[in-house]
């Protein structure tokens, strides 16, 4: 009848509209199902679940992504690591014994063997292919005439390909009717699967995907901490370390300092104990590593305010972590913190993050992680801009001197809006600078430079730091003195 219908559901996951590409998670690790040569963007713990499978009792990947996204994560790149030796699974459509199309599922693994393929023929000419996933109809491609008309739909089919990737063996023939068939079952290899094969499919995490945090989620490995390290410092983004489920301070503090004595230190930031997340079983809870929940967090911050605030105090509050592995009070806490350990508190009863330091030495310039946060996110956002701008002709009036440097500004003036950036003022109260310089003229561009196509700019910046401590001194005094 007339009239306006409301309907109401229930959303987990990211709680503000704004999404940083700085809010970003990449993760490594295990999956049930999906591929494993390309990284595969989530925004939602059901979007995971469609592609790569529901939670596998052997790997942490899964519950970190949903503690991720339930912590307030809005944007999480997913990269699949199965063994050298990997099988996917097939099944190859005939026509009169001719080989016809092949179906291939798309990721390694015995999945593959819940994958069905039936066709139809509403015609003597035309076919239809239907895909069946746990013997539910997921896909049809609907009436086809050939067999490249069939590959075209399911290979950009959104749903399909989730599933399968279709390949062409004759386009002159059509498929033979076959009743709902199983793909062949493949294998992950996944007990071959070592760091070096995570440190790979890190290597799918490109430049083209911007800044953000990364991690791996079924190694802790010194290994894999260290190669994380490097490849944050390549794409310029943030490692997210932590040790064993029952590690102690002082193995954490071992952590930290090992990554403090390699280069490149300030991309990294380490965090202890394990945080405690509830199971779809009412009352079974599970322990897994806390950087699913500080990625979470981190992303909420960079979303709400900027790079500039850290994942740590009030605005770390959990509310789907429920408990630690260990209990840290103040006096470790504290220690953690000399050693450049990020501990994970209970603080009136909730779960926070207690810490904001990196790993690096250079405590003037990065002591905190928010710093290296904020030159990572102007780097991608130069990278993002500036790019217009190549092959722009150099003329002699500089046009592209005043165009470089007006985008570099734009950028700059915006994290200093933020709060990111620290402009000076004299004792009078008088701005000297805004926290930032950009340079982009004939001095640091000769003709001789000009004429084999390099145009450089020069930015200098001054990152905002942060409040970690506040120490108030409380006077009493007596009634017949005065109160200071």
């Amino acid at each position: 009848m007339p009239g306006v219908v409301i309907s109401t559901s229930v959303r987990t996951g990211p709680s503000t509209a704004t999404v940083r590409q700085s809010s970003q998670l990449f993760i490594v690790g295990l999956a049930e199902r999906g591929p494993s040569t390309e990284a595969v963007l989530v925004e939602s713990i059901a979007e995971f679940e469609d592609v790569f499978g529901p939670y596998k009792s052997d790997s942490y990947l899964h519950p970190l992504v949903e503690c991720f996204f339930e912590e307030g994560g809005t944007r999480a790149y997913v990269a699949r690591a199965v063994g050298a030796s990997a099988t996917v699974g097939e099944l190859t459509l005939q026509s009169g014994g001719d080989d016809a199309m092949t179906i291939t599922a798309n990721g390694a693994g015995d999945w593959s063997s819940d994958i069905e393929v039936q066709v139809e023929h509403p015609s003597g000419s035309t076919f239809k292919v239907n895909l069946f996933f746990e013997n539910s109809l997921v896909y049809t491609t609907g009436t086809v005439s050939s067999v490249p008309q069939a590959v075209g739909r399911i290979n950009l089919s959104a749903v399909a390909s989730r599933y399968v990737v279709a390949s062409v063996d004759d386009e002159t023939l059509i498929p033979a009717v076959l009743a709902a068939t199983a793909l062949s079952a493949g294998d992950a290899n996944q007990s071959s699967v070592t760091d070096s094969t995570y440190t790979s499919a890190l290597e799918l995490f490109n430049d083209a995907l911007g800044t953000g945090a990364v991690a791996c989620a079924d190694s802790y490995s010194n290994t894999i901490s260290a190669n994380l390290v490097t490849h944050a410092n390549a794409y310029s983004r943030i490692a997210l370390l932590y040790p064993a489920e029952n590690a102690t301070a002082a193995n954490a503090k071992t952590l930290a300092t090992t990554i403090q004595a390699a280069d490149h230190a300030e991309h990294a930031a380490v965090y202890h104990p394990w945080v405690q997340v509830p199971t779809t079983v009412a009352g079974v809870t599970r322990f897994i590593p806390p950087v699913g929940y500080v990625a979470g967090k981190r992303a909420n911050a960079h979303n709400q305010t900027g790079p500039h605030l850290p994942a740590a105090g009030l605005i770390s509050s959990a509310r789907f972590v429920s408990g630690l592995k260990t209990d840290i009070n103040k006096t470790v806490g504290d220690d953690l913190d000399e050693y450049s350990v990020n501990a994970l508190r209970i603080i009136q009863n909730t779960v926070r993050i207690y810490g904001a330091r990196s790993c690096s030495s250079d405590t003037d310039n990065f002591r905190y992680i928010t710093q290296q946060d904020v030159v990572n996110s102007i780097v991608s956002e130069c990278y993002r801009s500036l790019e217009d701008l190549v092959f722009s002709p150099i003329d002699g009036r500089n046009t592209i001197f005043a165009n470089v440097e007006a985008r570099l500004v734009v950028i700059l003036a915006a994290m200093r809006d933020l709060g990111a950036l620290y402009p000076a003022f004299d004792v009078n109260g008088k701005q000297l600078d805004n926290g930032y310089t950009v340079k982009c003229d004939t001095s640091i561009n000769p003709a001789s430079q000009l004429q084999t196509g390099l145009v450089k700019a020069r930015v200098g910046l001054r990152v905002s730091s942060v409040g970690d401590q506040i120490e108030i001194d409380i006077v009493k005094s007596n009634l017949t003195a005065s109160v200071v």
